[in-house]
């Protein structure tokens, strides 16, 4: 069985199909992709669909979330929270990141700020992949927005991500961890923190932080694989016990 971690896609669907068909993934192999499927690139619609075929065809896969579908359904439930029943946003379950974003401002503006930092990091290009009118939804403002064009099935998909998997001595999240304190009360740390240092009781395997070469990157204690897509580079996936990757 071989242990494949992917790294930030970002809409990049052909590059996605294109490194699959290096892949080859089987049955037997168990994939993890680090999170980020959305935003910036030309085709989140499309990649979300390949991922959902994905996982209906190698159920063992798991799917990490990244900061970029944090920022989607924390923008989506303050608009129409019906869509993600009983969901908490990353401002009400850490007050760094709420304090640090202004998103501790009281009252409706403040919350509606979700959908401005959403939108300005990728979520125009999102939305213009499921048929939404550029000219529209760059002038749109948070109450505007057209949130029937994203498919509920979509929502339920990122909504079910997971935010760390351990196996085999490796701790794949999508940004850092801290190894001295308990995942789980670490949430802003897994989804946006570039300066963790490597691990020592495990090696984490990490996207978020972009390599400057487009190559991914080999540390004692740390394997970085976000190689670019999101910016126009390589998007990459990496046989993580024999260090062997593959790129598109």
């Amino acid at each position: 069985m071989r242990l494949i971690a992917i790294g930030d896609i970002h809409g990049q669907l052909q590059k996605l199909e294109r490194l699959m068909d290096k892949v080859r993934p089987t049955e037997r192999d168990r994939l993890v992709f680090l999170g980020d499927y959305i935003d910036r690139g030309p085709d989140s619609k499309g990649v979300v669909d390949f991922l959902i075929r994905f996982a209906a065809c190698c159920p063992q896969t798991i799917f990490l979330r990244g900061n970029h579908e944090q920022l989607f359904l924390d923008a989506m439930v303050t608009e129409v929270p019906d869509r993600l029943p009983g969901w908490e946003r990353l401002a009400d379950l850490c007050r760094h990141y709420a304090h640090m974003t202004g998103l501790a401002t009281a009252g409706k503006e403040g919350i509606r700020s979700d959908v401005r930092i959403w939108m300005r990091n990728g979520g125009a290009e999102m939305l213009m992949s499921y048929g939404a009118d550029e000219k529209r939804i760059r002038s749109a403002d948070e109450r505007s927005i057209p949130w029937h064009l994203v498919p509920q099935t979509h929502v339920d998909f990122l909504r079910q991500t997971r935010l760390w998997h351990r196996q085999d001595g490796f701790l794949f999240v999508h940004a850092g961890a801290d190894e001295g304190k308990p995942l789980e009360k670490q949430i802003h740390t897994l989804l946006w923190e570039r300066f963790c240092p490597p691990g020592k009781a495990e090696i984490h395997v990490v996207g978020h932080n972009p390599t400057p070469d487009g190559q991914p990157h080999f540390e004692s204690g740390r394997y970085s694989l976000d190689t670019g897509a999101g910016n126009g580079r390589k998007l990459t996936a990496c046989n993580v016990s024999i260090r062997e990757f593959w790129q598109a």
